[in-house]
């Protein structure tokens, strides 16, 4: 082989490692603390959970995160109370996310004022959503533009829950 094809696969190699590693760092959740809709801290540490998360970086504004949150409730609802925790993070946003929250009656634990934490994750638009297992391991983040019943039924899957189909036959 080239001395020029080994040098040029090197160089391959010392570029693309960081981003590996940016990548595999992101397989573990992070910790993070905001405030809830009464202005007290809510702390999350992927250590120490008790139950798998999700984590959804919205707005008030944000027409998809609108579409997605119904399908969010029907995962909360299915996996059943104390079984899975659901913190809004609300960012870019200068609306009213307890009234909307409410007016939408959804029962996600609100964490207001969540740029930093978006910043953390990596998140640059809404909505932003992770799962992160009991161990605090991210098992699914949304991609692009998925469509909220995709989301639905891969978060269903995770959480070994009935499939959408299921829930609609009772």
């Amino acid at each position: 082989m080239p001395l020029y094809l080994k040098i040029a696969g090197l160089l391959l190699c010392l570029i693309a490692a960081p981003l590996f590693a940016q990548d595999r760092a992101m397989d573990r959740a992070i910790a993070w603390e905001g405030k809830g809709a009464d202005g007290n801290a809510i702390r999350f540490d992927p250590q120490h959970l008790q139950r798998p998360t999700l984590l959804l970086f919205w707005a008030t504004w944000c027409p998809y995160c609108e579409a997605l949150m119904p399908h969010l409730q029907n995962v909360a609802d299915a996996a059943g109370k104390g079984k899975l925790d659901v913190y809004a993070i609300d960012i870019k946003d200068d609306g009213d996310p307890v009234a909307t929250l409410r007016a939408r009656k959804l029962t996600f634990t609100l964490v207001r004022d969540g740029d930093a934490i978006a910043e953390q994750y990596g998140v640059k638009g809404t909505p932003g959503l992770f799962l992160v297992n009991a161990q605090g391991d991210i098992v699914y983040k949304r991609t692009g533009g998925d469509a909220p019943e995709k989301v639905e039924a891969a978060l269903r899957d995770k959480l070994g829950l009935p499939p959408i189909e299921a829930k609609k036959n009772r």
